[in-house]
């Protein structure tokens, strides 16, 4: 029975190469759709991984998110240094990052942190920044870029920057001239929204402020940070987290709102669920489609095979036998393209991964497989087999006679 299926199949292997080929761009588009729907909800919940708590000025949850790792949006007013400085060195915490947001660069976001930010800021899985270019450097009036950022801006290590008070698209009256900042290195892409921030040290911007409002340079003055816009905080211990976050919501010296990232950016995702709804629709449709073209190849080659498949019968084959056939000529076909269809995603992760990374912030890859990857598979081949038995009965309600008959 198989030397016979893979001689039926050799006999029209051109259109058994088309049809495995349709396959396989079906399943090259389904698994694209979803590894990347998967890549763009998991860029967007692992834009941040081991930063426990994120403390700011009394305000919303998803504000507070926002502007702090996202960009978006502004404060409503600030955090006294002081405060950043107590939790800090607060005995359930390990570490904690302050973030000062105010100042941009043609619409890119300038994040003003502590020097130690790359020893703890981490990301998807717990995987640390990596310099792609130049050194690691916040010293005073030295810039580190996002990859997004130095692409999009046409920076690279030792070029110059003004910042801008404020967001603007555009440099203009706001700008702080006096005090350009030096790219010292660019960050390796992340494919998530770290990779748009430009980042200073805290001194550098209080430095750059107070001497726009003195009027004349103080270079190595020494600088006292007064106000930050929120700080990330790392707990010793994951029982310690809840506890400091009821503290910080219940301080009494100043009003603070602190939040739990991960649950945060989980809410904000069920609030956009529609976007990867579609994309489920557009899944749906893709397997459709490819179980049709499946069906339409069977259909059509059964009528270039039923004199063959008469002949079978009339040689004492059962209908068990010719089903079985069938089958196996659409699992060969369907399995196949599977396999092409995967094949050729893994090209394109090869060739085109760190283009979408750098451009969308979205990864693409074979591995793992997503569960809606899975039941894609194991329906297409169940339908696949059921697929077949369709020629499989409308050949045995045809008279034999008919299918040995001389064609004139």
């Amino acid at each position: 029975m198989i030397r016979l299926v893979f001689a039926s199949l050799s006999n029209r292997r051109m259109i058994a190469f088309l049809t495995a080929l349709s396959v396989a761009l079906s399943v090259l588009l389904f698994s694209s759709v979803e590894k990347l729907r998967h890549g763009a909800r998991s860029s967007f919940t692992h834009t941040i991984s081991g930063t426990h708590i994120i403390a700011g000025a009394r305000s919303g949850q998803i504000p507070l998110l926002l502007f702090s790792l996202f960009h978006i949006g502004s404060p409503t007013s600030n955090v006294s240094y002081q405060s950043y400085l107590r939790y800090s060195r607060h005995p359930a915490v390990a570490w904690a990052i302050p973030l000062s947001i105010g100042d941009s660069h043609r619409g890119f976001r300038v994040v003003g942190t502590s020097p130690d930010f790359n020893q703890h800021y981490r990301y998807r899985d717990g995987r640390a920044l990596k310099v792609a270019a130049g050194s690691y450097s916040l010293d005073r009036f030295r810039a580190m870029l996002g990859n997004m950022a130095a692409r999009q801006l046409g920076l690279k290590p030792g070029d110059k920057l003004v910042l801008t008070h404020g967001i603007s698209d555009a440099q203009g009256i706001h700008d702080h001239d006096e005090n350009p900042f030096v790219v010292a290195g660019v960050f390796d892409a992340t494919g998530t929204p770290f990779d748009k921030g430009i980042y200073v040290s805290l001194d550098s911007v209080e430095l750059m402020h107070h001497e726009e409002q003195a009027g004349e340079p103080h270079a190595e003055e020494e600088v006292r940070v007064s106000k930050i816009t929120s700080f990330m905080i790392g707990a010793k211990q994951p029982i310690d987290i809840l506890p400091l976050m009821r503290q910080i919501n219940e301080d009494t010296d100043e009003p603070l709102t602190a939040i739990l990232p991960g649950i945060v950016l989980g809410e904000i995702w069920n609030m956009m669920s529609y976007l990867e709804n579609t994309l489920k629709l557009i899944s749906l449709m893709v397997m459709l489609t490819a179980l049709c073209v499946l069906f339409i190849s069977l259909y059509a080659s059964l009528a270039e095979r039923y004199r063959e498949l008469a002949i079978l019968r009339s040689l004492g084959a059962s209908p068990f036998s010719i089903a079985s056939l069938l089958i196996a000529e659409s699992m060969i076909l369907t399995i196949s393209g599977i396999v092409g269809g995967y094949l050729l995603l893994f090209l394109s992760s090869l060739f085109f991964s760190g283009a979408l990374l750098k451009t969308f912030s979205v990864t693409l890859g074979v591995l793992p497989f997503t569960a809606q990857e899975i039941q894609f598979i194991s329906a297409l081949v169940l339908l696949a087999a059921l697929v077949a038995l369709v020629p499989a009965y409308m050949l045995y309600r045809r008279a034999l006679s008919e299918g040995l008959q001389v064609r004139q």
